[in-house]
């Protein structure tokens, strides 16, 4: 049954994907540690045009190492930015979206549905940290470093 649930929740993000802009934002880097699994983590993200002012589909992709465990976490992420005022170079990003974790143990392996609620601090040359809580079977916290390869300078930004 899981294995049917895994099917039908990746053919979906699938199709989603394939429906949105074909104009992206731009690649990134990540990083960082989780907590329960106590692990580091390591992996990408890529960030589309918004879906409507000011919001983004910033799906995400991690591998999870130790603890026993190995860990890869797929993210579907919306992020609402919070833009600063003119002259900051800081924009603060809140969001969150469904994930799955597919955990790997030495003995056997099991893929779960998780849900994240992230804030996230990130600077117009693209570096940012990042803070995630997990519900759910996603790792209970996360915190991490990001790098943004070609920064955003577009969107509404208050005066």
């Amino acid at each position: 049954m899981k294995s049917l649930t895994s099917g039908v929740f990746f053919t979906g993000v699938s199709l989603l994907l394939t429906v949105l802009p074909a104009h992206a934002q731009g690649w990134g880097v990540r990083g960082g540690t989780n907590i329960n699994p106590d692990q580091v983590y390591v992996g990408g993200s890529y960030a589309l045009e918004p879906l409507m002012q000011d919001l983004w589909f910033e799906p995400n992709g991690d591998a999870g190492f130790g603890n026993g465990v190995r860990l890869l976490a797929g993210n579907l992420d919306v992020m609402y930015r919070l833009w600063q005022p003119r002259r900051s170079p800081w924009r603060l990003d809140v969001g969150g979206g469904p994930a799955v974790n597919h955990y790997r143990l030495n003995t056997y392996s099991q893929t779960e549905a998780g849900v994240n609620a992230v804030a996230a601090l990130v600077h117009s040359k693209g570096w940012g940290s990042e803070f995630r809580v997990g519900f759910l079977e996603s790792p209970q916290f996360r915190v991490g470093v990001t790098y943004r390869l070609h920064p955003a300078q577009r969107g509404r930004r208050s005066k």
